[in-house]
Order: C-alpha cells, then structure tokens, then sequence
C-alpha cells in the first residue's frame, strides 16, 4: 500500500523513460571497472585495437550490470554498485598479460594468404 492513499500507474512510455534512465546510470557507474577492462583489451587488440576495446568494454559491461542485478535482488541497495566492479577489474588483471602473441589477440596475424607480397 501506497501511503498517499493512491497507487501509481505508469504509461508504457514512462516505462521505457525509467528503464532508460536506469541503464545508463548502471553503465556510467560501471565506468571504472569497463574502463580499466577496455584499456586490457585495446593494449592486447594487434591490428583492430579499437574494435577489441570495445568488445572487452560490452562484456564487462554486461558483467557488472548482471552483477549489479544480482547484488540489488540479495538487498544490497547502493552497495550493490561499487562491489559489482571486483569481478571486471580481476578480469582485466587475469587477461593484461605482459607478453603479447603477435598478430593481436587470436594470434591470426601471421595467417597471411600471401598474395600482394612479392
């Protein structure tokens, strides 16, 4: 029950307005985890730096909203945000090797057809 007396109905476009705002807040406030996850993945990217940075950024992204989510439904509130951030950050640790494969991440620099070179 609703103490103002009244429970609230929202329109299918106040639904989308809230979902909205509430991803993009979970994605800014996911920012230093994605981030640091982001930099591991341009550094290891070989050739397309900005495409892998940007792959690392998505999945941790997707991580750490999953695990904001998980944390919200064991009633964690606003603690839930900043202890969603240890998983990405010791996955971008896990992954900022110190050697780097040649050709990029996959190692498919080197799978040349060899035409062009002469």
């Amino acid at each position: 029950m609703v103490p103002l007396g009244f429970e609230p109905h929202f329109s299918t476009g106040d639904v989308v307005l809230i979902a909205v705002v509430v991803i993009g807040f979970g994605v800014l406030t996911a920012l230093p985890a994605t981030a640091t996850l982001a930099a591991v993945g341009h550094r290891r990217g070989g050739q397309h730096r900005g495409w892998n940075a940007f792959w690392y950024w998505l999945w941790g992204t997707a991580l750490t909203l999953g695990s904001v989510v998980a944390f919200l439904y064991l009633h964690l509130s606003w603690w839930s945000i900043p202890l969603s951030w240890p998983l990405p950050l010791l996955l971008a640790w896990a992954l900022n090797t110190r050697t780097r494969r040649p050709g990029g991440e996959l190692g498919w620099g080197d799978m040349t057809t060899g035409q062009g070179e002469r």
